[in-house]
């Protein structure tokens, strides 16, 4: 306490604040009435004048949805017992007059002005009343709503939660200095009915009558260290735990409704190991009494609600069966942000704090468990493909999952050039200057400036100079690089050339890869292994400045003309690395097996580049000729987005039907070695399986339609997992390769869709829909519903989705061509314009072979005088069609005929033997 205290006393005199009114403390009083949907309360707020001059005014943050209670605004003067005797004034406590009151709704502030100046370094306290009303969901800061303790019982009870963080911010709830540095103690107390409990940041202390037979009680907490305002949470229910644990004293409990007690216990067992380890990594003990998890029923949002001391997360989150290796995870994840966003705070939302924990809880899941089959895969390779996505900049929480994501992988970057014991020595460092206080993330990148001196990384009067500088345009960027590393085989050195990446080449012009016009450059790390040593560096690695192009020699590395070189080896950085053709045919020679990090990183950049227009396909099937024989599914569950990403990309050419019988000839030696569930497997294990299935039904496997069938019929779409499971996994199978009246099914499905349910799952079974089929009929009957159908189900949105899904897909392709030539005049004169405009568009401009370019051109030329108001339209796409056939005849001729002699090739299936636990852990 006395800790505590002093940490508080710094806070008040280190921080300079506009207006000089600091807080010096809360107490709150809290009164909800769930089923009323109100809420009322007191708080008497300890403030500090700070400034030189004496102030007259109390400026408070106060939403203007809050009621604040006029006439009961007090201020009081308030006894300081250390002053001197012959100071009797302060030795009282003092009632300041108010004069005037003002609400800035506008601004949502409230200001109170006294007749007696508020003195420097004399405390006063504000106390005032408010109510407010409760929300009815989680996007309000303090919300109600009701859950039943069984599935059986008809019997709703109430539940209060408070979700500052992500509501609003703590002045929706009460009158407060919501500023995050502003921290300071807060005791709460809390009226409820007397057969609910109450959950907060500290421990109960007591617990009084508000009501004589003691049918409403108040719960008194104890005194918090200094926080924000925004890190006070509390919740209000009947919940029960199973048996607590304990962490150096600290109580540590996960909270559920009655029926699901026994499946939190992984979680209850789980959560002291995670904070043990949270606490060694970090060299900080949890800073707080308690600890309680809740699993929340009815909160849908993957980001649990997040307090200092509580958290709250979907039922599902902390209930569901799961491996240890994830419920690792996922705890440390979120728990971690107990030191990083409460104990220290960060100034401003930043993708920091949630990059820090993803990265704790790497590190942390790593210590606590072995990881099960592929669960250890970090998301890295999927950056890429994100942001190639069209307007993900526009969707914010994308953007900042995006970002934080980023951020880890930098942070992962540094670990390796510090050193993993330098690294987290720095990260301690962090901590211990900025506990009980708030950080920028110029504070963050400005310790481990220091620790990099420290340890090496940076070296006085030379460049790069300070970590802020070489994380500045990774952080800043919407693109990450493509670095091209070319060697020169008459000397030892190389010409290291990055660019922005970008996936998408499929623009208007597909004979060149597609460019970032902005002149994104980064600091990139100077990491190399070589044929004859494939062991990483770990020290003394240096920095490529942030240039365009540069000549870097590689003398150190002692490697011949005839043997590879591997920049960036397993993604230590979060960029891709391309080479020159000799070394990725040296790579493609290599005959040992590289380790599993390295493989991965072939397989994805090698593929990627290819996709991009950056390497020759051939070149990149030579090096992905490992994955015939892969025994680890992490590489696998690599080369499964891929696979898909070719197949799109190889639609309506030559190529398409022969990689699907060489992906079939690998997926099936899979698929066996995968084909029956196991008792108690990973669902790491049968997630892979079902990918793998997905993958092997779309090339055609003739058992696939049985299989969906007997999920579909055991599938409860009411259970939100099973139906995601089939949706994701079996549902296009079904729509492809079943009968007509199973995919009017899926299409009832659509049209008679619940408005009050999730829009994406309707998007996502809609596409299906339109792109699944493998014969023409429900191609054209998809076509007739949309396009020539009066009654109106279907939106112009949904034309528009549905054409250019449909568009994407060689035979639906064709069938939109045969149907526009066959309905004309029909479409041309009642289709809306821009429905209109846009079949004409995709119906010309996706044909890629010889043949569909003719019948395409030889129509338009027949129909001239028809297609007066879309000429232009049809004379570009017919434009962009020569240009993809003449980039299929340059670009997959040489894959076809490595296709096919891939094809021709003796195949023995390999018979794989995948274990739970990675073989490389096992050792």
């Amino acid at each position: 306490m006395a800790r505590w205290f002093l940490a508080a006393c710094l806070l008040v005199t280190s921080i300079a604040v506009q207006g000089s009114i600091v807080p010096r403390g809360y107490r709150l009083d809290l009164h909800p009435y769930p089923g009323d949907g109100v809420f009322k309360g007191k708080v008497r707020i300890d403030i500090i004048n700070t400034g030189n001059q004496s102030v007259d005014s109390v400026t408070l943050d106060v939403h203007s949805t809050l009621n604040v209670v006029d006439r009961e605004v007090k201020v009081t003067r308030v006894a300081n017992l250390d002053s001197s005797e012959e100071d009797e004034v302060s030795m009282e406590e003092t009632s300041l007059t108010v004069t005037k009151l003002e609400k800035r709704k506008d601004i949502h502030k409230f200001q109170i002005t006294t007749k007696q100046s508020l003195k420097k370094d004399v405390t006063y306290q504000v106390e005032i009343l408010f109510d407010g009303t409760l929300g009815s969901d989680s996007s309000s800061p303090f919300y109600q709503s009701t859950y039943s303790n069984s599935k059986h019982s008809q019997l709703k009870k109430w539940y209060v939660a408070m979700n500052l963080l992500k509501g609003g911010g703590a002045h929706y709830v009460f009158p407060c200095f919501e500023k995050p540095h502003l921290k300071t103690w807060i005791e709460l107390s809390v009226a409820h009915k007397g057969d609910f409990h109450v959950l907060t940041t500290m421990p109960l202390v007591d617990t009084t009558n508000v009501t004589s037979e003691g049918v409403w009680v108040r719960d008194h907490f104890s005194r918090s260290p200094p926080m924000s305002v925004n890190s006070l949470a509390m919740f209000q229910s009947d919940f029960k735990h199973p048996p607590m644990g304990e962490n150096n004293g600290n109580k540590v409990g996960v909270w559920g409704k009655e029926d699901i007690l026994r499946s939190l216990n992984t979680a209850q067992k789980m959560l002291p190991a995670v904070l043990v380890n949270l606490e060694l990594y970090l060299s900080r003990p949890y800073p707080l009494p308690e600890l309680n998890l809740v699993a929340l029923p009815g909160y849908t949002d993957d980001k649990p609600i997040d307090a200092w001391g509580l958290q709250m997360f979907r039922e599902v989150d902390l209930s569901k069966k799961r491996d240890d290796f994830w419920i690792a995870h996922l705890i440390a994840k979120y728990t971690s942000l107990q030191w990083t966003d409460h104990l220290t705070t960060p100034l401003f939302p930043t993708s920091l704090t949630l990059a820090l924990s993803k990265f704790l809880a790497d590190k942390m899941a790593w210590q606590l468990e072995k990881p099960v089959f592929n669960s250890y895969v970090s998301d890295m390779y999927g950056m890429y493909l994100e942001y190639d996505k069209p307007g993900f900049t526009e969707i914010k929480s994308q953007m900042e999952a995006l970002n934080a994501t980023k951020i880890r992988f930098v942070l992962g970057m540094l670990e390796h050039i510090f050193g993993p014991q330098s690294f987290r020595q720095t990260i301690q460092y962090f901590m211990s200057s900025k506990e009980y206080h708030a950080y920028s993330e110029t504070d963050f990148w400005n310790k481990l400036s220091d620790g990099a001196y420290h340890a090496g990384v940076l070296i006085r009067n030379r460049s790069p100079v300070s970590i802020e500088q070489i994380v500045k345009p990774w952080l800043q960027a919407d693109r990450l690089p493509v670095v091209t590393f070319r060697r020169n085989y008459i000397n030892t050195t190389v010409q290291v050339m990055q660019e922005p990446f970008v996936l998408n080449d499929d623009e208007d012009d597909v004979s060149s890869p597609a460019r970032n016009t902005k002149n994104y450059l980064w600091w990139i790390p100077n990491i190399v292994v070589s044929q004859n040593n494939l062991t990483v560096p770990v020290r003394n690695i240096s920095w490529l400045k942030p240039i365009a192009s540069q000549e870097v020699e590689m003398k150190q590395y002692n490697f011949t003309n005839n043997q590879f070189v591997l920049f960036n080896p397993g993604s230590l950085g979060p960029f891709i690395v391309n080479y020159d053709l000799k070394n990725w045919e040296l790579i493609a020679q290599h005959s040992k097996r590289f380790p599993v990090s390295i493989r991965q990183q072939l397989l994805h950049d090698s593929l990627t580049l290819a996709l991009s227009g950056r390497l020759c396909y051939v070149y990149a099937f030579n090096v992905s000729k490992l994955i015939e024989q892969e025994p680890e599914p992490a590489v696998w569950k690599t080369y499964f987005g891929l696979a898909t990403r070719l197949r799109t990309k190889f639609q309506g050419t030559p190529v398409a039907p022969k990689y699907d019988i060489y992906l079939k000839k690998m997926l099936k030696s899979v698929n066996a070695a995968l084909e029956q569930p196991e008792r108690g497997e990973s669902s790491w294990k049968a997630n892979f399986r079902a990918e793998n299935k997905r993958l092997l039904c779309e090339t055609g496997h003739p058992t696939c339609l049985t299989e969906a069938r007997d999920v579909q019929s055991r599938t409860n779409t009411s259970n939100p997992d099973e139906d995601k499971l089939f949706l994701d996994n079996y549902l296009c199978i079904l729509l492809g390769y079943g009968t007509l009246d199973e995919w009017e099914f899926g299409l009832h499905r659509i049209m008679y869709y619940p408005k009050n349910k999730s829009q994406t799952e309707r998007l996502f079974i809609f596409r299906s829909l339109a792109s699944c089929p493998k014969n023409e009929t429900k191609f054209v009957r998809m076509l007739n519903l949309t396009l020539m159908s009066g009654d109106h189900k279907f939106s112009e949105e949904d034309m528009l989705t549905m054409l250019t899904v449909m568009s994407t897909v060689s035979l639906g392709h064709e069938t939109m061509f045969k149907f526009m030539m066959k309905n004309f005049e029909y479409l041309s004169t009642k289709l809306e314009k821009t429905v209109w405009e846009y079949f004409v568009k995709t119906s010309f401009n996706n044909f890629r072979t010889e043949e569909g370019l003719d019948k395409a051109t030889e129509f338009y030329q027949r129909n001239k005088r028809h297609f007066v108001s879309v000429d232009d339209i049809i004379k570009n796409a017919l434009d962009k069609v020569k240009i993809q056939v003449d980039w299929v005849r340059k670009h997959l001729t040489p894959l076809d005929g490595w296709l096919t002699n891939a094809l021709q090739e003796p195949w023995r299936p390999h018979e794989f033997q995948f274990r739970d636990v990675p073989s490389f852990v096992i050792g």
